[in-house]
């Protein structure tokens, strides 16, 4: 017996590759002509990642390196009186020290000799890589343990809630510096310490988030039907709580990348690799005459977590189904 197929029916089909990215590049034109903060806040924070992966290619020198000019008042056995008059006559070469914005150095040199504007880009690629990795740490360890309290509940969800309560009596800066202090100052230490010292946020808004789940009859027909518990907390809990994962990540990653400068510019961050918090302290002390260290490292990291906030801000609004239209 011969299939009967109506003409006027299409059939179903898989989206081409061209026309999966025709339709992210439609939704992308929507959120930023919908949301102006948030796409503004997409385009600082996809500058910045630019800038971090093509830092060797458009650093011009190396951070590391001092430059020198020859001394042209330079002489070999000096008397004690030249000596005073000019300490530096007995050396061949110059320090290029505190060198304003120019031709040869976009955005000067420290009181090393270095150029900043070296220094700036490889500062990029510390942050994003704090901000990122502390973010994921804290996000992801914030899923599972706010999930398995608020799933199980009861004594489960007193013992580990009252543990968050000890996290978030200190505060989050001390405990960073405390972790910071007892272990060796590397890049992936401070990554760790700073998702760490953030689990209790992202666990209290996960926990939120899985409450107000767990009682839905989705969850409870799947309970009745007799699906494990591994099976709802992931197949129809976690679905419903992507929005807020996306959100705690994406504000997150901005105030991970502050609490970076921040301990960095107290001493206590990454050692041998440029940082913009180290930046802001150095140029401090130079700041009323010398500003350019402070002033672009500190507007860096102004511009960076500024991005992030709007970005997250703008996701919120478009993912949170009580604020859309707002």
């Amino acid at each position: 017996m011969s299939q009967i197929v109506d003409p006027t029916v299409v059939p179903l089909r898989d989206p081409t590759p061209l026309e999966r990215a025709g339709s992210a590049m439609v939704s992308l034109g929507r959120f930023m002509k919908g949301k102006p903060l948030g796409g503004s806040g997409l385009v600082v924070v996809v500058v910045f990642i630019a800038v971090a992966l093509l830092a060797t290619v458009i650093q011009r020198h190396d951070p590391d390196e001092i430059f020198e000019t020859p001394n042209p008042d330079y002489k070999a056995n000096p008397s004690t009186l030249e000596l005073a008059r000019n300490p530096d006559i007995g050396s061949p070469v110059l320090v290029s020290q505190f060198e304003e914005p120019g031709g040869g150095h976009w955005f000067g040199t420290d009181k090393f000799g270095r150029d900043i504007w070296s220094q700036v880009i490889h500062g990029s690629r510390l942050s994003l890589i704090v901000g990122l990795g502390a973010s994921v740490i804290a996000v992801v360890g914030g899923l599972i343990i706010g999930m398995i309290s608020a799933y199980y509940a009861g004594i489960v969800d007193l013992l580990i809630q009252r543990i968050v309560d000890m996290l978030q009596a200190i505060p989050f800066l001390v405990l960073v510096l405390v972790f910071t202090q007892i272990t060796e100052r590397s890049v992936l230490n401070v990554v760790l310490w700073l998702g760490v010292a953030g689990l209790a946020i992202t666990t209290r808004l996960i926990r939120s988030a899985v409450l107000q789940v767990r009682e839905s009859e989705f969850v409870l027909a799947a309970r009745v039907v007799g699906a494990s518990d591994l099976r709802i907390m992931i197949r129809h809990v976690l679905p419903n709580c992507v929005a807020v994962l996306i959100i705690a990540f994406s504000i997150g990653i901005g105030a991970y990348i502050l609490a970076e400068a921040s301990i960095s510019f107290l001493g206590a961050g990454p050692q041998g690799i440029p940082s913009w918090g180290q930046m802001v302290q150095a140029g401090r002390g130079s700041l009323d005459l010398h500003p350019w260290q402070t002033v672009f490292a500190g507007g860096a990291i102004m511009m960076i977590v500024l991005g992030f906030n709007l970005l997250g801000d703008a996701l919120r609004d478009v993912l949170d189904p009580r604020l859309r239209g707002a």
